[in-house]
């Protein structure tokens, strides 16, 4: 008796993520919080030169916002 393995497809959030290769965090805001606030977290984090940020907005799941941070190698 052989059994099928069935793989679960593919998501949405799936596809953003492997747009950026292994972020090292993620912050994940609801879809009750203000675009300002992300905004202004999106901006700080990408003022410092030591992370990266790429904004994934969740809109499969309403108005959600995922920000993945990369850690940045500087040459010292």
């Amino acid at each position: 008796m052989s059994k099928e393995q069935v793989s679960e497809p593919a998501t949405a959030e799936d596809d953003e993520y492997a747009a950026v290769p292994d972020p090292d965090a993620v912050i994940e805001f609801g879809d009750d919080v203000e675009e300002g606030f992300v905004g202004l977290i999106e901006h700080t984090l990408a003022t410092s030169d030591f992370v990266r940020t790429h904004r994934v907005p969740m809109t499969a799941q309403g108005d959600e916002t995922t920000l993945l941070v990369s850690e940045v190698e500087t040459d010292v």
